[in-house]
């Protein structure tokens, strides 16, 4: 158990393997178990997972949060680690704590990786606001939140969490992104409808957009079709950066 203070809380996280370091950032409400085995997918790696602020074993301040403060927190513990560059994972809201880093600190970031992810809250198509608007509510439920982990939020965290999403907009900075990247979305994705990985790779210079036969859950469902072209990007940034 590796707990370290970072910004104004204590953070829960892991490594594993040895390589370069590739930094994987959970969705809303979930703790580390949301990557299952992906320490032994991506043996070729120092891989680091942690808790983000509001879930599993990292504190849980009653204040706001923001994509921002979240991935200030992600550099954080890069800093306290001494990593100064790593390959960056995230998933869904993950992703836009990804977004964010490569935007803010462009120089952290070798590769970057966004699933099932979006460029500003999706709540604003009104499908998916209906979405929202019924998760806000189902939260509150008993036993809704057993289901996020073995560590789940609070209902007051987890809506923190989900409050900072719904803030979120970096659509108009992603032509700041520098770092090769590489989008995957779910074909199924009602959550976060194909349009929202159109607008990244069209914002983002240097990515590509992939389809998958899946939806907004497809790394947990399917992950074979999450690894191959992962595993497939990161060789080649890889050898790019041993040619420079």
């Amino acid at each position: 158990m590796s707990i370290v203070k970072v910004n104004d809380i204590d953070m829960y996280y892991e490594i594993h393997g040895e390589g370069e370091p590739l930094v994987l950032i959970a969705g809303l409400g979930m703790d580390i178990s949301m990557w299952g085995t992906a320490h032994e997918i991506y043996k070729k790696y120092k891989v680091i997972m942690f808790d983000n602020r509001g879930v599993g074993r990292t504190d849980k301040p009653e204040e706001p949060y923001s994509i921002e403060l979240m991935a200030d927190d992600t550099v954080g513990l890069m800093n306290k680690l001494g990593i100064k560059r790593a390959h960056i994972m995230g998933v869904s809201m993950g992703g836009c704590i990804a977004q964010t880093i490569a935007i803010k600190y462009p120089e952290r970031v070798n590769g970057l990786m966004l699933h099932v992810t979006y460029p500003k809250s999706p709540h604003y198509d009104p499908q998916v606001a209906v979405m929202f608007e019924q998760l806000r509510a189902m939260v509150k439920q008993p036993g809704f939140l057993d289901n996020l982990g073995k560590y789940p939020p609070t209902v007051d965290s987890f809506i923190r969490q989900f409050d900072a999403i719904l803030e979120f907009d970096c659509l108009k900075q992603l032509n700041k992104i520098r770092a090769p990247t590489i989008i995957i979305n779910g074909k199924n994705d009602v959550s976060n409808p194909i349009k929202n990985g159109e607008e990244l790779e069209s914002g983002i210079k240097d990515s590509k957009l992939i389809l998958v036969n899946g939806d907004h859950l497809v790394l947990g469902t399917n992950p074979e079709l999450v690894v191959a072209p992962v595993l497939e990007f990161l060789k080649e940034v890889d050898a790019k950066s041993v040619g420079e």
